[in-house]
């Protein structure tokens, strides 16, 4: 008759050859006899981790931890599920252990590494990434790690060598292209970095578009990743009609009434299981590829997307009716947070707390255009623009009412400057590629101005500068009400 351990052993058997299922029904099998059974515990944590479900993980793990603190390895994974999960903090914390009771496990240095560089301290980062290299040498994580680490704090040469080295020992590693071509495109590299940013994953498996001649064809456009790349991709809609394909512009149904805005020669349809019939298609991101798009030739209308007039009407009204200032200064929305899930949110957005230089700034009316978690938090002094929105058209017949946005990298930046509205964009030190590097412009969007860190994390220098500029702005949009 078999045993808690033999269970246990089976358990372990499915993990190693990848069948998580099976070893996830055995651990839990183990538990249901013996709960309190904390290998079973920290190994369907393991397993729970794997299948990407970090924060059953981490209950699990953590449950083991109370059971054994001492073990080393579920410390390590602890702080792998952690990291996954955001929780920079509580993975730097949960890492630190681990390698206290075993200094040599790679993986947890390789993942400290990673934690450190979330947070923004590259010298700790590449510290703790070069004693897991010299525990395995050229290890793939480890080499993809310091890579990207070196790219963010700017040193190049020395990125550009180290996912040279890694992409040549693995010509297909998906990641190691994608962190070049973001290096590529962050530089103004444009053309080198659209042909490696093909290595992304795609929707449709047949080649897309490659700028070949389109005699009338129908060529499926398909949104992917975030709103803010769409709307910024968009523009290149028009440009294949042009070429002469019939567009079908395929989009997620929140975006669907703004980009009908494009122009009616562009069908927009909303996303649906499968695709619109066509001839041919092509992700929106793989547009600049498509026209050989380098620095001097990208596409900047003043604006290529348009609230509907009735649209500004209503929400002109709505606004006129939240706004409790008393003076007529000019109307300014802030944005300061992003989606708490994506990968760079802990440094492209602003703690509350830091907003009070933009708030005391005298001759302004200020209005929240938060969404998200983060509206919780907002400051009971900024009347909110955003209950009963209902898309990204309703989005833009309010920016549209507004003399100035400023907001950190989210699709409102995008928003704004596709509609040609002023904005000001509050950029980290290490900035998504598209921002580029050491300008105050940008290159897609002429309605923006962006203010970037001086050094990471900096937050506070940006405001002031932000603040001192707003001050400005305020007292040259009254300057005319003044004379007349």
């Amino acid at each position: 008759m078999a045993t808690l351990l033999d269970v246990l052993d089976a358990a372990v058997n499915h993990h190693m050859a990848g069948r998580l299922a099976e070893a996830a029904q055995d651990y839990r099998v183990v538990l249901d006899v013996e709960p309190a059974q904390p290998d079973a515990l920290h190994l369907l944590g393991v397993t729970e981790a794997q299948r990407g479900a970090h924060a059953a993980a981490a209950a699990l793990i953590a449950r083991s931890l109370r059971l054994n603190p001492d073990a080393a390895a579920p410390w390590a994974n602890l702080g792998g599920a952690l990291r996954s999960l955001g929780a920079a903090e509580r993975a730097d914390a949960a890492l630190t252990r681990a390698l206290a009771l075993d200094p040599a496990l790679a993986d947890a240095l390789t993942n400290l590494g990673s934690v450190r560089h979330s947070l923004a301290d590259y010298p700790a980062a590449l510290a703790w990434l070069g004693r897991a290299e010299r525990l395995r040498p050229g290890h793939p994580d480890t080499a993809l790690n310091r890579g990207i680490v070196l790219r963010d704090a700017r040193r190049f040469a020395e990125s550009d060598a180290c996912l040279d080295a890694l992409i040549a020992a693995r010509p297909n590693h998906i990641d190691a292209h994608l962190a070049r071509a973001v290096s590529r495109l962050v530089r103004g590299d444009l053309r080198a970095g659209w042909d490696e940013f093909e290595w992304r994953p795609r929707r449709l498996p047949a080649p897309p578009w490659a700028g070949e001649p389109l005699d009338g064809q129908r060529i499926l456009l398909h949104a992917e990743q975030g709103f803010g790349d769409t709307i910024q991709f968009a523009r290149y809609a028009p440009l294949v009609v042009r070429a002469g394909g019939r567009v079908i512009l395929d989009v997620h149904p929140l975006q669907f009434r703004l980009l009908r805005s494009l122009g009616p020669e562009i069908q927009v349809l909303v996303r649906g299981p499968a695709p619109a019939p066509h001839d041919l298609h092509c992700p929106l991101m793989s547009l600049p590829r498509a026209f050989g798009t380098d620095p001097a030739s990208i596409p900047c209308p003043p604006a290529y997307l348009f609230a509907e007039a009735d649209e500004v009407a209503r929400w002109g009204r709505r606004i006129a009716e939240v706004d409790t200032g008393t003076g007529s200064g000019p109307r300014v929305g802030l944005v300061w947070a992003g989606n708490p899930n994506h990968r760079n949110d802990r440094n492209r957005s602003i703690p509350v707390e830091r907003l009070p230089p933009l708030l005391d700034t005298p001759g302004l009316r200020l209005f929240s255009l938060q969404t998200g978690d983060a509206k919780a938090a907002r400051p009971a002094a900024l009347p909110d623009l955003t209950a009963g929105v209902r898309d990204f058209a309703d989005s833009a017949a309010i920016l549209a009412n507004l003399d100035l946005v400023i907001a950190v990298d989210t699709a409102t930046i995008h928003l704004a400057g596709a509609l040609g509205v002023p904005a000001w964009l509050l950029l980290p030190y290490a900035p998504d590629w598209r921002w580029l590097l050491d300008r105050a412009d940008s290159p897609w969007y002429p309605s923006l101005r962006l203010f970037r860190q001086p050094r990471p994390g900096d937050w506070d220098s940006v405001l002031r500068a932000v603040a001192t500029e707003l001050e400005r702005f305020a007292a040259a949009q009254l300057a005319p009400q003044k004379q007349s």
